[in-house]
């Protein structure tokens, strides 16, 4: 083995035993979802000290599939009974959302001092990987719109699950009632999460590892027609590959040249006013769906780390997964008609 791919192996086998201490650490100390935050403050402070920390994708993407199979699993046929009856809602709050996020491009433009384009792809709540690749394809900067993505996320997840904890008393909803999957079904499950994934990543689906774990997740649920769920093995690995790999994305030297501009200040606010704005919605919506729930479902975080925290705190996984899905496939199918819209009251 060359000695780069040595040094490579070293570095990536010692970034993951001191995420697992983090994540050790923070259960030890009751923090919520504690191996994802563990995780994603070791990786992001070796990265913004200066250490070369990476993570092959491959640990993201089984951190994806082993999440999404954990949540897929909660699908049982009441379960998509109610999410059928929730569609409506689904659709108007997420499109409401992604409103909000015009306004808002607006003022990041203004104060983050960048582009307009950069702008309207970095306030959008939609996939890290679908909105660097929409700004690559409009002539937007996709470094910026990666940060400011990446940033989203990481508040989201550092504000978002404490604060429920503390809505909730601090006690999260324990799934002892519910029992967990047979070893063979769930070793299974996950075996054929693999391939489905990479003929969904073949057919250019997006986020193709969550889905495909998602949809065998639900498949297994529906077939065994009972509620089950993973592990908590299985739950910590994917929060633990997930933090790490979200850490990893801030990096000293990738961001060193906006540190001196107020580009990630102003995204950080127009995050927080969003986050702000879909409690709101949740708030308005607590008639349909408890508020807890409504707070993850309706949250501009990732597929991944709100189903996962929704899991940690014994709340309703599946509709908060197929809250996400709704308002990201919105923002990945609506971004031509949205962006011509939000050109045209740019230029009033």
């Amino acid at each position: 083995m060359p000695a780069t791919a040595v040094t490579l192996t070293i570095r990536t086998v010692l970034l993951l035993a001191a995420c697992l201490a983090g994540g050790l650490a923070f259960s030890w100390l009751h923090v919520p979802l504690p191996f994802l935050l563990g995780a994603l403050f070791v990786s992001a402070a070796f990265g913004l000290s200066g250490f070369a920390v990476n993570l092959h994708d491959a640990f993201r993407q089984a951190g994806q599939v082993a999440a999404g199979f954990s949540v897929g699993l909660f699908f049982t046929p009441p379960v998509a009974l109610r999410l059928l009856e929730l569609g409506w809602l689904m659709a108007a709050t997420g499109f409401a959302s992604i409103l909000v996020a015009l306004f808002l491009a607006r003022l990041l433009a203004l104060f983050g001092r960048c582009d307009r384009r950069t702008a309207f792809f970095a306030a959008l709540p939609g996939g890290l990987a679908e909105m660097a690749v929409l700004a690559h394809t409009f002539g937007a900067s996709t470094t910026l719109v990666s940060l400011a993505q990446s940033l989203r996320v990481v508040l989201i997840v550092l504000i978002i699950p404490p604060a429920m904890a503390l809505v909730m008393g601090g006690e999260p909803r324990h799934l002892a009632q519910v029992p967990q999957l047979e070893p063979h079904l769930l070793a299974l499950g996950l075996a054929l999460c693999v391939p489905a994934a990479l003929l969904l990543q073949r057919a250019k689906i997006f986020n193709p590892f969550l889905l495909a774990g998602l949809a065998l997740g639900m498949g297994t649920a529906l077939i065994i027609a009972r509620a089950t769920h993973a592990p908590p093995l299985v739950t910590g690995a994917a929060q633990l590959a997930i933090g790490a790999a979200l850490g990893c994305r801030f990096q000293r030297e990738q961001i060193r040249h906006v540190l001196s501009s107020p580009f990630l200040p102003a995204a950080a606010a127009t995050t927080l006013a969003l986050m702000a704005a879909n409690v709101g919605l949740a708030a308005l919506a607590v008639h349909f769906v408890v508020f807890p729930t409504g707070v993850l479902a309706m949250a501009p975080g990732g597929i991944a780390e709100m189903s996962l925290t929704a899991e940690a705190l014994g709340l309703a996984p599946p509709i908060v997964a197929a809250w996400q899905l709704v308002r990201i496939l919105a923002v990945v199918l609506l971004t031509g008609p949205l962006y011509r819209l939000y050109e045209r009251i740019s230029a009033r």
